[in-house]
Formats: structure tokens, C-alpha cells, sequence
């Protein structure tokens, strides 16, 4: 971290969260020589539109590297045996991590681990054996949908909890009218703006938007977010009323979504994870009181309903996309009623709500298990026994 991917993002809103409400609370992440001496410096800060300092510690695992991180970066050889290291030093009372390379380790060592997984589990997953590990405290997941994966293979429903994810309101606040958000952003004040914020694979409904584009010339579509090879990639297409941003940083995301007429999330059915995914997009969508079409997916109907709160059109149908853009457009009191009832509701969707349940599973956890904590010593035979084993 930090890094352009959006599990990063999730990683450093909850570390946020939590240092807000617990004594000691670190974020423990790779680094170089340089940021390792400063923690959160104001790039990091600023990155992830962090308002609150907290410790951050970025193990030195590289005498310099270049940030952000790209996508598909994976933890530098040697970070768990530096981290092992640091973490035997501090006994932590609880690890809690998403990278399950980092909570098999944990897990060896004896420490209690709660896993957050934000995918499907089934029996031949290699990782079913974290769940028979005495000191795992639990899993964390963000739908029923996942949840009930975990239930199929024997794991007690009391050991995990489901949180959705949430909105940094604070990030997408104050809020700014539609024509000062253009404003500042030097964009049309004249055309209509349909938005989309987000990677730009095809799997998150990229055709469909290109698609509506070019059935909607009198409308702007803007999309914010992506790498440079796929924004390239769109940009050959030589669509005129498509706008792209490529990567915008988290502080500067919400004068985009204030700009905008509509947003989109038209995530594409054929995608293998459709059917377990509810994208952070969608909350800070609601967050910014503008209306929002999105794909009618199960998952994605855990939060909005159509005509309530958003409206949902069929996966991958470019008609069914427009003809939901175009009601928004000329029906502006449906416009402001989703968008007033989306607002209203995300307001207990956030990310220190999230931290305060999960901090309160943990404790209910720990007290079930009447887990012993072990001390730095008994580690550190833990770690050195590990290490002459390998």
C-alpha cells in the first residue's frame, strides 16, 4: 500500500475506522527504506482521502520502490519472515487480515486470526483448512451469498459475520452542487453527464456503458477510473461522447460524482464472481445523493431496489441501460427520490459502523473460545521452530 487496487481501498478505511476506536491499533504493510521511517506520509494520506492520521507500519522489504503499487502486485520474498519478526516482537492480542498467505502464517504460529474473504469457498479450496484451526477467530465476509459457501462446508454460522461493505461519507462530504462540481473540474455545464467510477474490464459492464454511449450522442459519458492499457484500449474506439479520466485518486473522487447526472454500475453477468460481489462504488454512489442505475444482480439487490433507492436494468442489455437512464433524466423527481432514499440509507453504511460490529464479533469471539493469549517468548519458539522446520 498504497496501491491502485480497490481492496486497498476497503483495507485502508477500515484501518481508519478501527484506529478511531481502539487504543493500539496498527496497519502493518510492506514498504521501502524510505516511507518505512515516515509510516503515513501525506502521499498515503492523501491517496486513500484519508481524514484521520494512525500508525502505519511498512516493513522495509525494498531499499526503494515506486507508489502506487500497480494491480497484481504480490507480497515481496521475505515479508513474512520480516513480519514474523515485527509481529513476535509486539504478541498482538488479534491479526486480522485478508491475504491468506498472511493468515496461514499467522495461523502456524499460533496467533489468533480473524479472515475477512470476499469470495466463494468450496471443498476442494485450499484454504478450507484455516477453518479448522483452533485459533481462528472467525470470518468475516461481506454477503449471505459468500456466508452460505462457508456454511456448506460444516463452518458453525457463529463464527462468521456478515458486514457489507460501506461509504466514507466524510470523503464524499461536503456536498457540492452539480455546477460547481463541473466547474472545478473544467467539464460541460450545457450536456447531460451519465457516470461510471471503477476498473475498466469488461467485466464490470465496460461494453454496455460503450454500448449506451453510442445509442445516447446528446449525453457525456465519463469514466473515472482504470489502467492505462485499457484506457487506451477504449480511447482506439474513437466513442466522441466518451470522456476518460484514467486513475483518480480517492480525495478527489467525489467532485466526479457530483457531477453527474446518473451513475452507472452495470456489472456484467458472464463475470464468474457476479453472483458474490457487491462493488465499494455502489456506496459511495449513494453517498452522493445522485441517482444510480445498476445491474438488477442478487447481490447488488441486497442494497438497492428498483424504484426505491436506484434503478436496476437486466445485465449486459444495452437497451434496458438506456431506457433507465433516460426515465432519470426526464422524470427529475424520481431522480431526487432515489437519489434522497439511497442517500438516507447509506447514512448506517459506513465504514465506522463496519469497525464497531466487527470489533464487537471479536469480542463475543474471543470470550467464547476463552482464548489465552500467548506471550512474545512462546512466539518466538513458535517462529524459530517454524523456521528450522522449512
Amino acid at each position: 500500500m498504497p496501491s491502485r487496487a480497490a481492496n486497498s481501498i476497503q483495507m485502508a478505511k477500515m484501518a481508519q475506522a478501527f484506529a478511531a476506536k481502539l487504543k493500539n491499533f496498527e496497519l502493518v504493510t510492506s514498504g521501502d527504506l524510505s516511507v518505512s521511517l515516515k509510516g503515513m506520509d501525506s502521499f498515503f494520506q492523501d491517496w486513500y482521502g484519508l481524514e484521520e492520521r494512525f500508525k502505519v507500519v511498512r516493513l522495509p522489504l525494498k531499499f526503494k520502490q515506486s507508489y502506487p503499487l500497480k494491480e497484481g502486485y504480490y507480497l515481496p520474498q521475505g515479508y513474512l519472515k520480516i513480519a514474523g519478526i515485527y509481529t513476535c516482537s509486539k504478541a498482538p492480542a488479534l491479526i486480522y487480515s485478508r491475504n491468506t498467505l498472511v493468515v496461514d502464517f499467522f495461523l502456524k504460529l499460533g496467533f489468533p486470526v480473524l479472515w475477512e474473504w470476499h469470495e466463494p469457498i468450496d471443498s476442494n479450496s485450499a484454504y478450507c483448512k484455516f477453518l479448522k484451526a483452533e485459533n481462528l477467530v472467525g470470518v468475516v465476509t461481506t454477503l449471505p451469498q459468500i456466508a452460505e459457501t462457508f456454511f456448506l462446508q460444516g463452518y458453525d454460522r457463529a463464527q462468521l459475520l456478515i458486514a457489507p461493505n460501506a461509504a466514507d461519507i466524510n470523503n464524499i462530504l461536503p456536498h457540492q452542487t452539480k455546477e460547481s462540481a463541473r466547474s472545478q473540474l473544467s467539464l460541460s455545464t450545457e450536456r447531460k453527464i451519465i457516470l461510471y467510477s471503477g476498473s475498466l474490464y469488461d467485466y464490470k459492464g465496460i461494453p454496455t456503458i460503450l454500448d449506451v454511449a453510442r445509442m445516447m450522442p446528446e449525453c457525456e459519458f465519463i469514466l473515472v477510473g482504470g489502467r492505462e492499457e485499457t484506457v487506451r484500449k477504449i480511447e482506439e474506439k474513437g466513442i466522441k461522447n466518451v470522456c476518460l479520466t484514467g486513475h483518480v485518486k480517492q480525495s478527489k473522487l467525489s467532485s466526479y460524482l457530483y457531477a453527474a447526472d446518473v451513475l452507472l454500475l452495470p456489472t456484467s453477468q458472464s463475470w464468474e464472481l457476479a453472483d458474490f460481489t457487491c462493488p465499494l462504488k455502489l456506496f459511495d454512489y449513494m453517498a452522493s445523493q445522485r441517482p444510480i442505475v445498476a445491474s438488477a444482480l442478487p447481490t447488488i439487490m441486497t442494497v438497492v431496489r428498483d424504484g426505491e433507492n436506484a434503478l436496476l436494468a437486466e445485465p449486459d442489455n444495452p437497451v434496458a441501460f438506456r431506457d433507465a437512464i433516460a426515465r432519470l433524466l426526464e422524470n427529475l423527481p424520481l431522480s431526487r427520490d432515489i437519489a434522497d432514499r439511497a442517500f438516507q440509507e447509506v447514512q448506517q453504511l459506513t465504514w465506522d459502523n463496519r469497525a464497531e460490529q466487527i470489533i464487537q464479533f471479536i469480542q463475543q469471539r474471543l470470550n467464547a473460545m476463552q482464548f489465552e493469549p500467548k506471550t512474545a517468548m512462546e512466539y518466538w519458539k513458535n517462529y524459530i521452530q517454524m523456521a528450522i522446520d522449512a
